[in-house]
């Protein structure tokens, strides 16, 4: 019997141009009209800026190694060795020469000296990435801790938080400085430096080659999946209404009487927006597969991320279905359609990617279906696997539960009766 309600709900579907309109021409063309109207823009933007990285000093290091090596004469012998190796381990020269300003990072990373008068006034600006001050003293308390007892010295480092990616790369930057230096330290205390021991420059070459090799997002790859996910929610309220109207025509009361239990009627309300949904996505893919020739990868885990997002969206449907029976009124869809969907799409991603605008949004994004398939996606097209996937598998999983378990729980267990 559940079968021919399915059947039912296909025939009401497929008699309706204006559903098909909506959930197929639609998003097909806001694909085609961002794609172009976008591409250009999306595509400079993919190429990364140079990070902007201030280097604030309040002391001079030439002056603070002569000083250091004065003082170190009166205690300890001098050789050429050990000037050497004094001098080869400059911190601070070696921060800004050989790693931030090496050949490998000069590609990316512009350095900007700034006088130390100056750094209240560019802290309070978001002209630079990252801002690193140096205290006066720093090179002959790093030195002093080597040869003698004490501790190291520190720097601070700020970074512009609002950006994300240029943060990240200055702090692995700065551990792997920290790594060496603090390598040296031990090898200074225990007398083991020797002429041939100098401090090694960060290699960032095979880092950077690991990031470009991945596939490059376009505009109309993103906004393929980002209207995908989007228009399949309105899937979810058309079905909702249209059983909505089965009950205002008494149609659900005929079935009742056929002795069809009450949630068998909402399990195939799931059921048909399962198919359906899948039929759209891969619709749409196709659709935009032909036309835009985006990436397709992984066929099986592009699949499974498809149907758990059918299935949040056939438990969305089943809930918006007992609300609106619950309420005796379309309300509830219509709702969801009119200004839900609206704001799952902004949250989720589906008219720009809102990572950059806000990380505290992007998160919660992740927990709305549209949002946690559409990174899945985009995880796939750049090489993803499983591993990476199985966070949004969770969520969508967590979803789905939650609004199959709400909607069998408030559906009517009698009929047009609340």
């Amino acid at each position: 019997m559940i079968w021919s309600i399915i059947k039912k709900q296909f025939k009401l579907f497929l008699r309706n141009p204006s559903e098909l309109l909506l959930l197929l021409a639609m998003p097909v063309g806001l694909i085609t009209i961002l794609s172009f109207a976008l591409g250009a823009l999306w595509d400079s933007q993919s190429d990364m800026e140079k990070i902007e990285l201030a280097i604030v000093q309040h002391g001079n290091e030439e002056q603070q190694i002569e000083e250091f090596l004065d003082e170190i004469s009166q205690t300890i012998p001098l050789n050429e060795t050990l000037i050497q190796n004094v001098h080869s381990m400059l911190p601070v020269s070696t921060l800004i020469d050989q790693v931030l300003g090496s050949s490998e990072t000069e590609e990316f990373i512009h350095i900007t000296n700034l006088d130390p008068s100056k750094l209240d006034e560019i802290r309070n600006k978001n002209e630079f990435n990252a801002i690193i001050e140096i205290p006066d003293g720093f090179t002959s308390d790093y030195l002093t801790s080597i040869f003698f007892e004490g501790n190291a010295p520190t720097f601070q480092v700020y970074l512009n938080e609002s950006e994300q990616t240029t943060s990240m790369i200055i702090q692995n930057i700065l551990d792997y400085y920290q790594y060496q230096f603090s390598l040296f330290s031990q090898l200074g205390k225990a007398r083991l430096l020797t002429e041939q021991l100098t401090v090694p420059s960060i290699d960032l070459s095979s880092e950077i080659k690991t990031v470009e090799s991945k596939q490059q997002i376009s505009a109309s790859t993103y906004y393929t999946f980002s209207m995908t996910v989007m228009f399949i929610l309105f899937l979810a309220g058309s079905i909702a209404s249209q059983s909505y109207i089965e009950k205002d025509s008494h149609i659900f009361d005929r079935i009742l009487l056929a002795q069809v239990h009450p949630l068998i009627y909402l399990l195939s309300i799931v059921v048909s927006t399962i198919i359906l949904a899948v039929m759209q996505v891969s619709i749409l893919v196709v659709a935009a597969k032909l036309i835009f020739n985006i990436p397709i990868t992984n066929l099986g885990l592009f699949l499974l991320i498809t149907l758990m997002l059918s299935i949040v969206v056939g438990g969305i449907s089943a809930l918006l279905s007992s609300l609106n029976f619950k309420s005796n009124s379309a309300n509830a869809s219509n709702l969801f359609m009119n200004a839900i969907v609206a704001i799952m799409s902004l949250l989720g991603g589906s008219f720009f990617n809102i990572s950059g605008l806000s990380p505290v949004l992007a998160e919660i994004g992740l927990w709305t279906p549209n949002g946690a398939a559409l990174e899945g996606y985009l995880r796939l097209v750049q090489d993803g696997t499983w591993s990476s996937i199985q966070p949004i598998i969770l969520n969508l999983g967590i979803l789905a539960f939650i609004f199959l378990l709400l909607a069998f729980l408030l559906f009517p267990k009698r009929g047009g009766i609340v």
